[in-house]
Formats: structure tokens, C-alpha cells, sequence
């Protein structure tokens, strides 16, 4: 585990040693740990440029004034309203606005979103599971639109990086014949949350030998203290209780802060034992380069839990490199993407 102490001292020295043109894309920055994690960048880097993607601009609005008030008045937080993103139009929506803003480059892309639900299939509009495209195809969606800007940073530290927060670790059984998950026998909420974790870690080193030049992290944050039980997915008897009776008690003793979390996050967004692979197994000068997620150093793409310690999910993940499951997967993400683009 890596000590908190060591993470806050790293976090310190960024104040004057991040750069002051430092651009950020957070999705997800208006509660739990997507929150921790903008109000930390905010506070830690000298005069950030953040693009904050959330669903109401009330909640965007006064985000951005606190932040101004009470952060870092030095930033600018740029508001980018996004209502629904498990619909990959609005996630486009949500790009095209970035990319009308920001011509120079991005530093960092930090993708948070998503909500809770026990329920099986819930197909959009798009014909994609709702639960799915937010946790993986609407990522891959906002990284392919904006891997042009991450490879235009001009910065050596941090050099350009990612960062997925879901499920690192817990790779499994996926369905190579169905990988949609669109036969009622395979669509449960067990077999989503597998699928996603699955192709997000196999589509990052995918992504990561494809864009050598940007990092990409698949973060397990652990146990974090937040609203992620709410009326909109779950009975407001039951969001009420998990809420209000199990995060004061058991939660408060099991759980890390948001705050906590976000330290965690941007240590990992900065941190160069996260090489990318053009850089290595040599790194940094002085820097022990991280395990990949396919047991390589310095491969560029790296799972994380929520200590912030590296792991592997080896004997599973091999065996799909081994059979060419990942090529499938990254063929069908395309498809998908490609088939709802056209609907436009």
C-alpha cells in the first residue's frame, strides 16, 4: 500500500512542480469520487484548466464558483453539460463541446461516471445496455475523441494519461459469442459488470500499444464513502437505508473518504511509475516503473486498486490474449461505436 503520507507529499510538491498550462477532462467531477478528484487537481496544481462534464448546470455552476471561491481562484473550470451518458450521442455532444473550446491539448482525461444497479438489461435507444455504455463503450467514446488533444501535450511531467475508475482486478468469464450481451441468459447485472471490467482493461492495452505516448489506468477505487445508493436507481426505502443508516456506521469504518480518494487518483495521474509505453521499462530517471496489466514494465496500460498498488488478473487475461478474445472485443467496441454514429 502506498502511505498517504507519501502520496500527500507528492501532491505538495506539484505546486511547484505541475506545469501552469496543465489541461484536465473530468467526467463525473460533480459527486463522489469524481468530485475528490477535480477538487484535489484543483487545489494541488498551480493554475489548471479543468473541463467539468456533469448532467445539470445548476450543480456545474455552483461547482465552478466554489471552486473559484474557496479552491483555486487561479483556475478556470469550464462547465460541459452532458444530460445523459449512457446515450453515446450525448457523450459525443460532450467532446465536440471540449473540442470546440481546447485547441492546444489535454494532459489528463479522468473518467468517473457511472451509478449503481442490480438490475439486468436496460436497453437505450442506441440498442446498447444502459449500465454498459456508461462504464465502458461511452469511455472508450470520450478517450477515441479525444486522444487527438493527449497526444499533443507538450509536457514531460505529468507526461499525457488517463485514467478509468471502475472495477480493476475483478476480470472474469465473459461471453466471446455474445459479446453485447444481448441473449436474455447473458444479460444479467452480474455478467455487465464483469463484461465491462473485462474489455476495459483489454481495450487499454489495446489503446495503450496503439497511442504509446499516453498512459492509460484501469483504478479500482477501493471502498469510498458516497451517494452512490439514490432514489433514481434503487427504491428511496432502500437508498435511504444504505444512505443513512449503513454509510454512517458500517461504511464510515470500512470506506475512504471522497477526499481520501481523490489524493489517491491524482497521485496515480502523476505519478511516473505509470510510464507510458514509449518511455518503458526505463521511465523517468530514478523512477521503479510499474507492472502492466499484462505483466510487462512499463507496458502503458496498468490496473490499480484502491491502495494504489498495481495487480494483474494474469491467468484470466492471458488466456483471452492467448485465444485473440481481446481483438474481438476492441472489433466489436468499434462496431458498436461506429453503428451508433451512423444513426446521427
Amino acid at each position: 500500500m502506498v502511505n498517504l503520507s507519501t502520496i500527500k507529499k507528492t501532491l505538495e510538491d506539484l505546486k511547484s512542480t505541475a506545469p501552469t498550462n496543465l489541461t484536465a477532462v473530468v467526467v463525473g467531477g460533480t459527486n463522489g469520487i469524481g468530485k475528490g478528484f477535480l477538487y484535489k487537481l484543483a487545489e494541488y496544481t498551480p493554475s489548471p484548466k479543468i473541463y467539468i462534464v456533469g448532467r445539470k448546470e445548476s450543480t456545474l455552476n455552483s461547482i465552478v464558483d466554489d471552486l473559484k471561491k474557496n479552491v483555486n481562484a487561479k483556475g478556470n473550470y469550464i462547465p460541459i453539460i452532458a444530460s445523459d451518458l449512457t446515450l453515446l450521442k450525448e457523450v459525443s455532444h460532450a467532446t465536440s463541446q471540449i473540442l470546440a473550446q481546447e485547441t492546444s491539448h489535454l494532459d489528463l482525461l479522468f473518467l468517473s461516471q457511472g451509478y449503481l444497479t442490480l438490475s439486468g438489461r436496460s436497453e437505450s435507444p442506441e440498442g446498447l445496455d444502459k449500465i454498459t455504455t456508461i462504464r465502458y463503450y461511452g469511455r472508450i467514446r470520450f478517450i477515441l475523441d479525444l486522444l487527438p488533444l493527449l497526444k499533443k501535450s507538450p509536457n514531460e511531467f505529468p507526461k499525457p494519461r488517463v485514467i478509468s475508475v471502475y472495477n480493476a482486478g475483478s476480470e472474469g468469464k465473459i461471453i466471446a459469442s455474445d459479446l453485447g450481451l444481448r441473449e436474455p441468459q447473458n444479460n444479467g447485472a452480474l455478467a455487465a459488470l464483469v463484461a465491462a471490467t473485462t474489455y476495459m482493461t483489454l481495450s487499454f492495452e489495446r489503446l495503450a500499444r496503439d497511442h504509446p505516448k499516453v498512459a492509460f489506468i484501469h483504478s479500482h477505487p477501493g471502498v469510498v464513502r458516497s451517494n452512490i445508493f439514490n432514489a433514481e436507481h434503487f427504491s428511496s426505502a432502500f437508498a435511504w437505508f444504505m444512505n443513512k443508516v449503513i454509510g454512517p456506521t458500517v461504511f464510515r469504518v470500512v470506506a475512504i473518504s471522497p477526499e481520501e480518494s481523490g489524493e489517491r487518483h491524482l497521485w496515480e495521474a502523476v505519478d511516473a511509475r505509470f510510464a507510458a509505453l514509449e518511455d518503458g521499462e526505463k521511465g523517468a530517471a530514478g523512477t521503479v516503473v510499474a507492472e502492466g496489466s499484462d505483466g510487462k514494465k512499463g507496458s502503458g496500460a496498468y490496473t490499480v486498486n484502491g491502495k494504489c498498488e498495481t495487480m494483474s488478473n494474469r491467468a484470466v487475461l492471458k488466456q483471452y490474449r492467448d485465444d485473440g478474445i481481446d481483438g474481438k472485443i476492441w472489433e466489436h467496441t468499434i462496431e458498436e461505436l461506429e453503428r451508433v454514429k451512423a444513426l446521427a
